[in-house]
C-alpha cells in the first residue's frame, strides 16, 4: 500500500491582453464629430484641474515634452522581444495606438473582419459587393440576377458568396425579406418550441402573420400550447439585424439640433489646397504649470508621496488627452490630404460624376493604417467641399449614393412634359460614364421616393 504523497510542480502560463487606457482614449476622440468632441472637452476640463486652455503667452508644453509623458519607456519594443520585431512593418514608424483601440465597428467592417479569412481570391469581390449592397437593416434588397447583371459577376459565383454572408453574424444579415431572415436566425433551432419556430416561418409564414393558431395546429398537428411557445420564440428574433450598427447615426443625431456639423474642411486657395480640421486641437489645451511644478518638486519626498500621485495622475491624464487630440486631428489631417490627392475632381465641384471608387478597406491600405481607425474617423462625420457643399463621409465609399445623385439631378432637369423613362435615364448616365441596368435606375428612383414617368406626366 502506497501512503505517499505526490507533488505537482507544473507550472502554468496564461497570457492576457490588456488594452492602454490611453488607446481607448484615442478611440473614443476620433470617433466623435466635432460637436460631439467640444462637449468632451468641456467635460475634461471641468474634471481634470491639471488640464487648461491655453491662454495668449502662457508656456506651452513642446511636443518632445508630450511625448516623455504619453510614451514612457514601457512602450519602447525591446530588443529581446523577437516575435514583436519580426511583426513589425517599419521600425522607422511611429506605432499608431488606434489599431488597437476599442471600436465600435460599422456593419461592412464586423462583416469583412469574419469573411476575410475564409473566403478565397474568387469569392471576395462579390463578397465585397454584396456586403456594399445592403440596406440599413442589413437586407439584401436588390436581386442576385440583378446586381450579376450590373456587375458582370458570374451569378453561381454570387450565390455562393450569399451562403457565406448569410452564415455570419449577427444572424440574420444579408437576407432578401423578413421571413428569410427569421428563417436564418432559427436554422440552428435545438429545442422543440425553436424547431417549430423556424417550420412556421419557412412554411406557413402567412399563417404566422395573422396569428391564425388553429391552421397552425392543423397544418403541424401540435397542441396549443407548441404553437404559443413557438411564438415566443419568433418574437424574440430581431427584425432588422443591423440596427445594433447604427450608433454613429444616433450619435449624430442627438448632436445636429440646428445643422450638420462639420469635421473636416478641404478648400482650395491661390497657393494650393488646404485641409482644415475645424473646431478644438491639441494645441488650444495645456497641462496646468503649478501641477506640473508641484509634482516635480515633490517627486522625491517620501513624506508627500501620496501628494505626488494625485499630481501625477491629473497630469498624465492631461497629458493623454492633449496627445489623443492631436492623433486625432492628424489622422482626418491625412485622410483630407487622400482624398485631395484621389478625389480632386469631386472635392472641387461637389460634382458627384468626378467621384471614383472607393472603399474604406483601400483607403486604409493606402494610407497604412488600420481600417477600423479609418472606420472611426470617418463614421457621422462630414466634410465641407472647395465649394462650400457639406457631404456626408459615406459619399465617398457608397458608389449607390453617387449613382442616386445623378439620376436626382437628371430628374431635375427634365422638361415637365416629357418625364424622361428609366431606359432613358440609364443612357443618360452611361454618356457620364456610369454604365448601369434600366432596373437598377428603378430601384435607385424608389429608395430616394422618386416617382415613375408615369406619375411625373400626371403630376
Amino acid at each position: 500500500m502506497n501512503t505517499g504523497m505526490r507533488q505537482n510542480t507544473a507550472t502554468r502560463q496564461d497570457i492576457q491582453l490588456r488594452v492602454d487606457p490611453r488607446v481607448i482614449l484615442s478611440g473614443q476622440l476620433l470617433e466623435l464629430n466635432s460637436v460631439e468632441l467640444r462637449s468632451m472637452i468641456e467635460t475634461e476640463l471641468q474634471e481634470n484641474p491639471a488640464l487648461e486652455w491655453l491662454d495668449e503667452g502662457m508656456y506651452e508644453l513642446h511636443q518632445d515634452e508630450i511625448y516623455r509623458s504619453v510614451a514612457p519607456q514601457e512602450l519602447r519594443v525591446g530588443t529581446e522581444d523577437r516575435e514583436v520585431l519580426r511583426s513589425r512593418v517599419n521600425d522607422a514608424e511611429e506605432t499608431d495606438w488606434l489599431d488597437f483601440a476599442a471600436s465600435f465597428d460599422s456593419l461592412e467592417d464586423h462583416l469583412e473582419g469574419q469573411l476575410h479569412t475564409a473566403a478565397n481570391g474568387e469569392l471576395w469581390p462579390a463578397l465585397e459587393l454584396l456586403i456594399a449592397s445592403l440596406d440599413e437593416r442589413g437586407y439584401l434588397d436588390s436581386p442576385l440576377e440583378e446586381i450579376a447583371l450590373d456587375h458582370k459577376i458570374d451569378y453561381e459565383i454570387l450565390e455562393r458568396a450569399l451562403e457565406m454572408l448569410q452564415a455570419c453574424e449577427p444572424a440574420g444579415v444579408g437576407a432578401r425579406n423578413l421571413q428569410e431572415s427569421l428563417a436564418l436566425q432559427l436554422r440552428y433551432a435545438e429545442t422543440d418550441e425553436a424547431q417549430m419556430a423556424h417550420a412556421i416561418v419557412t412554411e406557413a409564414f402567412d399563417d404566422l402573420v395573422q396569428r391564425n393558431v388553429r391552421a397552425l395546429m392543423r397544418h403541424f398537428k401540435a397542441v396549443p400550447s407548441l404553437i404559443q411557445a413557438a411564438f415566443d420564440e419568433i418574437l424574440q428574433l430581431t427584425p432588422h439585424p443591423a440596427e445594433g450598427f447604427n450608433r454613429a447615426q444616433q450619435w449624430s443625431s442627438r448632436s445636429r439640433s440646428v445643422s450638420v456639423p462639420v469635421d473636416l474642411v478641404l478648400n482650395r486657395t491661390e497657393v494650393g489646397w488646404s485641409v482644415e480640421v475645424p473646431g478644438i486641437d491639441s494645441h488650444d489645451l495645456v497641462v496646468n504649470r503649478m501641477y506640473r511644478d508641484r509634482m516635480e518638486a515633490v517627486a522625491k519626498r517620501r513624506d508627500l508621496a501620496e501628494e505626488h500621485k494625485h499630481l501625477a495622475t491629473y497630469v498624465q491624464r492631461a497629458n493623454t488627452f492633449i496627445e489623443s487630440l492631436r492623433q486625432r486631428g492628424a489622422t482626418l489631417r491625412r485622410v483630407g490630404h487622400y482624398l485631395i490627392e484621389h478625389q480632386s475632381g469631386y472635392v472641387a465641384t461637389g460634382d458627384v460624376a468626378f467621384l471614383k471608387s472607393l472603399t474604406r478597406r483601400k483607403l486604409a491600405a493606402d494610407l497604412d493604417l488600420h481600417e477600423s481607425t479609418i472606420s472611426r474617423a470617418t463614421a457621422g462625420k462630414h466634410v465641407q467641399l472647395a465649394n462650400g457643399e457639406v457631404v456626408s463621409f459615406d459619399v465617398f465609399f457608397k458608389p449607390a449614393l453617387r449613382v442616386q445623385q445623378m439620376i436626382g439631378e437628371i430628374l431635375a432637369t427634365e422638361k415637365p412634359g416629357e418625364p424622361l423613362s428609366d431606359e432613358k435615364i440609364a443612357a443618360m448616365l452611361a454618356e457620364r460614364g456610369v454604365d448601369v441596368a434600366r432596373r437598377t435606375v428603378n430601384k435607385y428612383r424608389d429608395r430616394s421616393k422618386m416617382l415613375s414617368s408615369r406619375r411625373r406626366r400626371s403630376a
